[in-house]
């Protein structure tokens, strides 16, 4: 009797694991602006979206409860692929924020340089930079606004604001935060910033064009070749074997 329980348990047991693994709730999006810096995992609030009930994660849930019931070992199977299909979204929401972030920080800095040279005070340039960039940088603007608006000292709103989404968006937290706090003269620092964002984004485009020949090698290989195959080797092969003495 317990041999008849035991297949269905395991089927169950791996089902729940991957219900739990692959459907759980991202941290809240509130952050409160006097919280210290965080490493830039954090971001990933920002855009986190609340995950319902997939259809991969039903069907490796069914997966693991077939498997379990037909050879209980194969259980652990569907799980483990639940575990890494959870690691690589992760790790692409991570790349696709970093680079949210390092097209979108350099047109924060290029803008608030322009208010500066045109004569703009910071609180009145950083409302109107925070409405005309892209997310997140965009959003951790915005809340840092709402937060000078709330009371909180600007600089301190823009420190923690800035802070999540990395080093560079950091180092401009604090060139704004010293400029608030003791008077130094943002333009130069806005200007040495600039010129380091626009060579990292410059980098970063000419690796991703690098990678363009490794990444057509798929469709090379899987759709291209099988079809000249098809198309030239293929005819030539049944004109040979048709033109063989019988």
């Amino acid at each position: 009797m317990s041999g008849s329980w035991a297949a269905p348990a395991v089927g169950a047991a791996a089902a729940v694991a991957i219900l739990a693994t692959c459907i759980s709730r991202p941290p809240s999006v509130i952050r409160r602006p006097a919280e210290p810096a965080a490493p830039i995992d954090a971001g990933l609030a920002l855009l986190a979206d609340r995950p319902g009930w997939p259809w991969p994660v039903l069907g490796l849930a069914g997966a693991a409860v077939a498997a379990g019931v037909v050879a209980p070992p194969l259980g652990v199977v569907p799980l483990v692929a639940a575990w890494l299909h959870r690691r690589t979204r992760a790790h692409r929401r991570r790349r696709g924020l970093e680079r949210r972030i390092a097209n979108g920080l350099p047109d924060a800095v290029d803008l608030l340089l322009l208010c500066t040279e045109a004569g703009w005070s910071l609180p009145i340039a950083h409302p109107e930079v925070a409405g005309r960039v892209s997310p997140p940088v965009a959003d951790a603007l915005g809340a840092a606004v709402a937060a000078a608006d709330g009371g909180v000292p600007r600089a301190e709103a823009l420190l923690a604001a800035l802070a999540p989404l990395g080093e560079r968006a950091r180092a401009l937290g604090h060139t704004l935060a010293d400029h608030l706090h003791y008077g130094v003269a943002l333009a130069p620092g806005l200007e040495r910033l600039a010129l380091e964002l626009r060579l990292d984004r410059r980098r970063r485009a000419e690796v991703e064009a690098r990678r363009v020949p490794v990444r057509l090698l798929g469709p090379l290989v899987t759709c291209i070749l099988p079809s000249f195959a098809l198309l030239t080797v293929v005819p030539l092969l049944a004109a040979s074997l048709r033109a063989l003495p019988t």
